[in-house]
């Protein structure tokens, strides 16, 4: 997982630190508008990180952002599209484990290849997913649920942010460990997912956190387990899926800045530090903390490493679980 990923000194790394003493904004760099690719609809966990740190650089730098939505097929369609952009820096996108590390396992013909197709410049956040039901539901713990779903196989519906998301893959991981069986309902955006949920369309929904807390907080969805391998402590009072049963259970969303593959070494120090100063502002800090998220401030070999381990954890997660795209 992310707290124990393996550190790595490589010339990346070294030239990432030598340019750390130069100012954020040594040359004329952006020459125009920098846009900005979210890979899913707005109003999820995904694109709201992007508005905040998007926001938070423009403040601090002048920098101009077009933060544009490009949804579809779990992610791919939007990196796809940065794949085949200029290396010009002023086209990046956020990535997250789904699209970067879960996507070359799960899907057939993939049009990029996270490591090869793009340069890794900096790592956001991290946060587990969090299961919900509505808050009139007879489902009032997770171990009920199962109890119900394993007694009714197939009977018992949820819902995810879509086929392939880390939530889905959460989700599948967890029905292989339990043995049971439920019908997977994916949504195209959050709106209607919650809608969805708390008009008892679907019997539970697993989201990010910063996409369902809202919900939780006004009282309108009610949690019933996180996946971290802690508690989170914005829902101290919500067991983790470990507590409940299932001993190491552990899946987390990290979410990470990406660029063109042929991207300078430079740009991506520059955009490294940059992205840095934004998430170490209180700002952004406190803003991300308060929705769930663990903010993380490190170089562009860690992003490297970490992609390259999740990649591996996860084909090995979709091998077990047996999960597909419909």
């Amino acid at each position: 997982m992310i707290g124990k990923i393996t550190r790595k000194l490589t010339a990346s790394a070294l030239f990432a630190l030598a340019m750390s003493t130069l100012p954020a904004h040594a040359d004329d760099y952006p020459q125009g508008n920098i846009d900005f690719i979210v890979p899913f609809p707005p109003g999820g966990g995904t694109d709201i990180s992007a508005r905040q740190l998007t926001q938070q650089i423009g403040e601090s730098t002048g920098w101009t952002f077009v933060v544009e939505n490009r949804p579809g097929a779990g992610g791919n369609i939007g990196l796809a599209q940065l794949a085949r952009a200029k290396a010009d820096g002023l086209s990046l996108a956020i990535g997250q484990t789904s699209n970067l590390a879960v996507n070359p396992s799960l899907y057939k013909d993939i049009p990029y290849d996270p490591l090869k197709d793009f340069r890794q410049i900096a790592v956001i956040s991290t946060q587990p997913m969090v299961i919900v039901t509505r808050s009139d539901s007879p489902i009032k713990d997770l171990p009920s649920f199962l109890a119900d779903a394993k007694a009714e196989p197939g009977s018992l519906l949820f819902g995810t942010p879509g086929s392939g998301t880390v939530a889905h893959l959460s989700l599948e991981l967890l029905q292989s460990k339990a043995g049971i069986e439920l019908t997977h309902v994916p949504y195209p955006g959050i709106a209607q997912a919650i809608s969805d949920v708390m008009g008892g369309v679907v019997d539970i929904y697993i989201g990010s956190m910063p996409s369902v807390l809202p919900h939780i907080r006004a009282g309108s969805l009610r949690p019933l387990a996180v996946t971290s391998a802690q508690r989170s402590p914005i829902l101290a009072n919500v067991p983790t899926v470990a507590e409940s049963g299932f001993a190491g259970f552990e899946t987390a969303d990290w979410k990470a800045v990406v660029g063109p593959a042929g991207l300078s070494d430079e740009r991506v120090a520059q955009l490294n530090k940059v992205i840095n100063e934004a998430l170490s502002s209180d700002k952004v800090r406190q803003a991300m903390e308060a929705e769930g998220s663990t903010v993380l401030n490190e170089d562009s070999a860690y992003f490297t490493n970490l992609l390259t381990q999740e990649i591996e954890r996860w084909h090995d997660v979709i091998k077990v679980s047996g999960a597909t795209v419909n």
